[in-house]
């Protein structure tokens, strides 16, 4: 049985790729499966699938889109791919510490019916909209909220969960779509945890491609902000609350949103 499917977008990046699989299968004991969703690339992505098959077998999927559909599509086929107990995505660009990804399977199997996602430690960039931190090996790792609700960066869910609220929206790009997911959570009555112990290393890679979707991160923050009733900004101090970390008052008009 497979425990844990991981989706694994990815475009013209095959270095990155190939450190990304090879420290996922090197660190994680739990039955998984890797699934790798090629945006049309035109470097050595399929030569380095090709090469780490028979590491994987019949564990790793590789799937080649005709023209890159972006991260959200992509991920998106992936998990409609996937036959784990538990889902998650992983940039190319990112690696999981060693044994983070069993922990966070076992964390999930003990976990009550209303945790919809466990919300996975990673690299932040900057001090604002940290609602947890923790350190690993000299190393601080962290999680976030949007205006006081705590979302997942890097989500690892049941299957069901996932399937419950169909993905993700693809109305967004990439920069909303996870927050718009946990927010889905919430609002659906699943609760988001922090996943003590299991943290991701992630470099955020400058390339052509990320340059590209950058310039519609401000549609996609319109979008969020748009969808979901949440607080104002509060400019002058961390508004996150451990005992309530959930602010989310709702759906706003989906008729907003602009397809």
């Amino acid at each position: 049985m497979i425990e844990l499917s991981i989706v694994v977008p990815t475009c013209n990046r095959a270095p990155l790729l190939r450190q990304c699989i090879e420290t996922i299968t090197r660190g994680t004991r739990c039955e998984h499966e890797i699934i790798v969703v090629d945006g049309a690339s035109t470097d050595g992505t399929q030569e380095i699938v090709r090469a780490l098959q028979p590491m994987l077998g019949d564990r790793m999927t590789y799937i080649r889109e005709q023209k890159r559909a972006g991260f959200v599509r992509a991920a998106n086929r992936g998990f409609a791919a996937a036959r784990g107990f538990a889902m998650c995505w992983i940039n190319d660009d990112a690696r999981p510490l060693p044994g983070a990804l069993d922990r966070g399977v076992d964390q999930l199997r003990s976990a009550p019916n209303d945790v919809g996602f466990i919300a996975m430690f990673h690299k932040w960039h900057s001090s604002k909209n940290i609602a947890y931190q923790c350190s690993s090996a000299g190393e601080t790792y962290s999680l976030c909220h949007v205006r006081g609700t705590l979302y997942c960066n890097f989500p690892m869910g049941r299957r069901e969960v996932w399937d419950r609220l169909q993905y993700l929206d693809e109305r967004f790009t990439f920069c909303g779509a996870d927050p718009d997911l946990s927010l889905a959570a919430w609002h659906a009555g699943y609760r988001v945890e922090p996943a003590w112990g299991v943290c991701i290393d992630h470099d955020e890679h400058e390339d052509d491609r990320r340059t590209q979707d950058q310039s519609r991160m401000h549609e996609d923050n319109r979008r969020l902000f748009d969808k979901w009733c949440l607080p104002p900004r509060n400019p002058l101090w961390n508004e996150f609350d451990p005992e309530r970390p959930c602010t989310l008052r709702g759906i706003a008009s989906l008729e907003r949103l602009v397809a």
